[in-house]
């Protein structure tokens, strides 16, 4: 029995290496993660010389496991039986739980195994179960005096298979049905049953003689039913997640994107500092023509120069700083009532060309309109013309979207 429980094992790791799982491993394979706490209940019997069905006693127990990969983990089980069948009539008197065990079992999830991790767990998987324990039984032996009670503790061996339904919106929850078989490879054996008496013979400590062997007389077949909750992991899960290997030709696609966004952003930097350079230029143009003292014209030849109306993309409205430059356009119309004045529009560039003619000539009636409206300058003094697009006024693309205010006699 031993050598089948080797090659079974031997078995079950090669098969565990060679599981379709990713090369790269798992999310959420921390020591914290992917442990799991459940309760269970059932019944249990004695496998042979007696009625199964009919000497079947109840049972419970908790179950702390831990998954290691999604098809190998670790498990603390602990049961009690209450009956007084669990192991025929060598104990028949004692009352309350009747014996104890606890086994760490070594779990296989074969869904796994042979199919693979597909990221999280299937609705439907089959896990098995192999591990060793410690028994512990209290009641009165029948071959030693009546009612003096005995301690009898074995060395188990259990084999066990789950049939687990996966629920719950991550999968956290975990049903399952479980028939097993336990040996007790240590305790009292047949081979030390007096021959006289037909009853187990005892040692002067009241404890049956022992050897280690596996003998399906001294077994116990149980079919329990179990729920188990998941904790959650650092993956935010409540389970292992594969790691997915990102494609070469994709990083490399990225980092070029992510060069190409580096030298853009480098270029709109120089392009906002001149910008800022031609605002500041501006700037001080409107402070120097505004500190300039007022003086009466002495002769015809008098002509003023006037600011520019700059505009946004595809707009046509005044902004309120660009307003400062029409009033300055207004004072010197109002100054000087012999002058006339023409205004150009323009447009940059972008965008159709039809809708770029019909924006300079906006922008230029726009002027206008400040001028008459706000201003009450008289409209047969104002020339306006729409000179569509062009990217030749000035060295800073944007600032092709103007108005130019021009003096006529």
């Amino acid at each position: 029995m031993k050598k089948i429980l080797l090659i079974i094992a031997t078995a079950v790791t090669s098969l565990t290496a060679m599981a379709q799982e990713p090369a790269k491993g798992f999310y959420g394979n921390k020591f914290a993660d992917n442990w799991y706490v459940g309760l269970q209940a059932g019944v249990a019997s004695k496998t042979t010389h007696q009625a199964v069905l009919k000497n079947i006693n109840p049972d419970f127990g908790i179950r702390l496991g831990k998954w290691m990969t999604p098809s190998f983990g670790l498990a603390l089980d602990a049961e009690g039986f209450l009956g007084n069948k669990v192991y025929g009539s060598d104990y028949t008197d004692a009352s309350g739980i009747k014996s104890f065990q606890m086994n760490v079992l070594t779990q296989w999830n074969l869904s796994n195994i042979f199919g693979g991790y597909p990221g999280e767990p299937r609705n439907f998987e089959v896990i098995g179960n192999v591990g060793i324990g410690w028994g512990h039984n209290w009641g009165n032996k029948s071959g030693g005096t009546a009612g003096t009670g005995t301690i009898r503790n074995t060395l188990n061996n259990k084999l066990a298979l789950d049939f687990a339904w996966n629920f719950g919106s991550k999968k956290q929850w975990q049903f399952y049905v479980e028939p097993s078989i336990s040996w007790f490879i240590a305790g009292a054996k047949s081979e030390h049953i007096d021959p006289a008496t037909g009853k187990v013979d005892f040692g002067e400590d009241g404890e049956g003689r022992s050897l280690v062997n596996w003998d399906i007389n001294y077994s116990n077949l149980q079919l329990n039913v179990g729920i188990n909750y998941y904790f959650r992991t650092s993956n935010g899960t409540h389970h292992f997640v594969n790691v997915t290997e990102c494609d070469q030709s994709e990083i490399d696609a990225l980092n070029l994107t992510i060069n190409d966004l580096r030298n853009k952003s480098n270029d709109d930097d120089a392009r906002i500092a001149k910008l800022l350079d031609e605002i500041d230029n501006l700037k001080k143009a409107l402070k120097d023509c505004e500190e300039t003292p007022k003086a009466e014209p002495k002769s015809a030849d008098i002509e003023p120069t006037l600011p520019a109306v700059f505009y946004q993309l595809n707009k046509s409205v005044i902004t309120p700083a660009q307003a400062q430059n029409v009033a300055i356009a207004a004072q010197v119309m109002k100054n000087h009532p012999e002058l006339k004045l023409m205004i150009k529009g323009y447009a940059s560039p972008e965008g159709p060309h039809d809708n770029n003619n019909s924006l300079s000539v906006r922008r230029a009636a726009a002027v206008k309109d400040m001028l008459v409206k706000k201003y009450g300058i008289d409209p047969a003094r104002i020339t306006t013309e729409g000179c569509g697009e062009t990217d030749k006024l000035f060295e800073i693309y944007e600032f092709n979207r103007v108005a130019m205010l021009y003096i006529e006699r």
